[in-house]
């Protein structure tokens, strides 16, 4: 079989299933209701654009873009017209005609995410029944989240204590956090960093080793980089954190997929993770095929939304390859991880931005209990939670509308 056949096959069988339970479960409610109005609201403060789908119902179905509301506002004038009066539950149709744009304008998955969240909040919504059920699911009763954050100086032992002290007191009951290689350094993270030299290497060790010191071997550590380095440099990071044993070497070399993945998978002895930046399952692919990641880690606000996800989720399945969901966002792209984890075998764990003063369920009337680091299974329809105005208000930022906008 030809390697094309074989991604054809792959992104079309494995999700024959959960089209065939989507369409029984949403049968009798099919045609009944038409989509009235796309509206938007930026949250700045995450960089994400919420969406909001009207019906004719009177139902409406809200998701999260993971563009900024002047990115999604123009988008929006290339897919609302795909949608306006359409059948809000042909959602594998309405997929397929925004993410196959092309002459002049290729698609933009960012901004597509929003709506296909959207959409899957509505059709919950309109069944009376929680996203994760119309996904296959629950595998599951709990979803694991796990958060960012790092001491203020991770080669001052005190320092790294005391954070450690902090983190093991926080109410939720975390029991992983994802720490910046680059903090070790005092770099920025997200820029292109020359070969690092031993003494560099040296540092980044050491202060993973405090980490590790200070939380003692019951919490998870993942080592966190933002692709800014190159192969040997990436190669010295693993052998760095390796003594910690950390959950995951995140991202160390560019997003797009090159041989430099394999390499370093080959040498590497702790275990890989990429995908935050890669869109739709063609993106995730070659890192699949040719074994170059340990797990893949998509953004639902960033690679397609819960449609393109669950065709990655079960690309990822055929090698076995378990997903982690990216997600520093909001409340709507955090509750759409937590279904997207109930409803899939291979499911790890979530980011989140919690914790402190990143916490963003302020943005929900409604928010889901975390406890022990665990959110717990949403019962309501669709996404299962209300936005808060005011909670929404305080992750915007100057220059964001306060109302929803109809472009």
């Amino acid at each position: 079989m030809l390697r094309r056949d074989l991604l054809q096959c792959a992104l079309a069988l494995p999700s024959a299933g959960l089209w065939t339970r989507f369409h029984q479960l949403t049968a009798a409610d099919r045609g009944k209701v038409s989509i009235t109005d796309i509206k938007i609201k930026p949250i700045s403060g995450v960089g994400h654009t919420l969406v909001r789908i009207d019906t004719d119902a009177g139902v409406s179905g809200y998701g999260e873009s993971g563009v900024t509301g002047a990115m999604m506002k123009a988008w929006l004038e290339r897919y609302k017209p795909l949608l306006i009066q359409q059948d809000p539950l042909a959602i594998q149709y309405h997929f397929f005609r925004m993410s196959t744009l092309m002459h002049t304008y290729m698609a933009s998955a960012p901004a597509l995410s929003g709506i296909d969240m959207a959409l899957w909040d509505l059709a919950g919504k309109l069944r009376g029944e929680p996203v994760y059920k119309l996904l296959g699911g629950p595998f599951r009763d709990e979803v694991t989240i796990f958060i960012n954050s790092e001491p203020r100086n991770m080669h001052d032992k005190g320092a790294v204590r005391a954070w450690a002290d902090e983190f093991k007191a926080q109410g939720q009951g975390f029991r992983a956090v994802k720490v910046n290689t680059t903090g070790a350094l005092g770099m920025r993270a997200g820029r292109y960093i020359p070969t690092l030299t031993a003494m560099e290497l040296g540092k980044i060790g050491a202060a993973f080793q405090n980490i590790r010191e200070a939380l003692g071997p019951d919490y998870e550590i993942m080592a966190h980089c933002h692709n800014e380095f190159d192969l040997p440099t990436s190669k010295g990071i693993a052998r760095m954190v390796e003594p910690i044993q950390p959950k995951w070497l995140e991202d160390p070399l560019p997003p797009p997929f090159s041989d430099s993945w394999v390499a370093l998978k080959r040498e590497c002895r702790v275990p890989l993770l990429t995908g935050e930046k890669l869109e739709m399952p063609n993106g995730f692919y070659p890192f699949l095929k040719e074994q170059a990641v340990d797990f893949i880690y998509p953004d639902i606000a960033f690679c397609g939304g819960i449609t393109a996800i669950m065709k990655i989720a079960n690309l990822a399945a055929l090698y076995r390859i378990p997903v982690a969901t990216h997600n520093v966002g909001g409340i709507l792209l955090t509750m759409s991880s937590i279904h997207f984890g109930l409803s899939i075998h291979d499911f790890l764990t979530s980011e989140a931005r919690m914790g402190g003063r990143q916490d963003i369920l302020v943005m929900a009337r409604n928010p889901p209990a975390i406890k022990g680091g665990m959110a717990t299974k949403p019962e309501a329809p669709g996404l299962g939670v209300d936005l808060d105005d005011a909670g929404v208000k305080q992750w915007q930022r100057e220059g964001d509308w306060a109302d929803w906008i109809s472009v």
